[in-house]
């Protein structure tokens, strides 16, 4: 009882130190933490399984509330997130269009595309060069396939080549 106690106020006041030796203790040993969990995984796959859809059935009304919540909660936040970091939040959405479409090869620098919209001037907007889908040609969500256009240049443009 009292080393438990003692335990408890030890970890409340080392968090940052506990959780920085943890982090180096995965980072020297992650194939091999990974390699294990695969291994739990394979060996117990229908057990979890059991065990996650028992959990929907009896706990419906959680997870209800728990998506209602947390959605109301995104909406909150991306009315402060998004126009705080508009440039990123462009960044993303390019993103997951460009994967809709199989457009982002493996070979993309994903740091300067970022850098790229994030770094994009007011007034401007991120343009692909060759568009993402055209009925003539398809482009690819790549840095050097980005440009910078005005708002009104862009727009006139649509999914043009020039």
């Amino acid at each position: 009882m009292i080393r438990n106690k003692y335990q408890k106020e030890y970890n409340l006041k080392n968090k940052d130190k506990i959780k920085q030796s943890q982090l180096a203790y995965y980072l020297k040993n992650k194939d091999k933490i990974l390699k294990a969990k695969k291994v739990y995984y394979l060996k117990n796959c229908n057990k979890i399984k059991d065990y996650s859809k028992n959990y929907r059935l009896n706990n419906a009304d959680k997870i209800i509330e728990y998506r209602l919540r947390n959605k109301e909660y995104q909406k909150e936040y991306n009315k402060i997130y998004c126009p705080n970091n508009r440039n990123l939040f462009n960044a993303r959405e390019a993103k997951r269009r460009a994967t809709k479409l199989n457009a982002t090869p493996k070979f993309a620098n994903l740091k300067k595309i970022k850098e790229i919209y994030k770094n994009c001037p007011k007034g401007f907007h991120v343009d692909h060069i060759v568009p993402l889908q055209n009925k003539n040609v398809c482009g690819l969500h790549v840095e050097w396939n980005l440009q910078y256009l005005t708002a009104h240049d862009n727009q006139k443009k649509s999914n043009k080549l020039n």
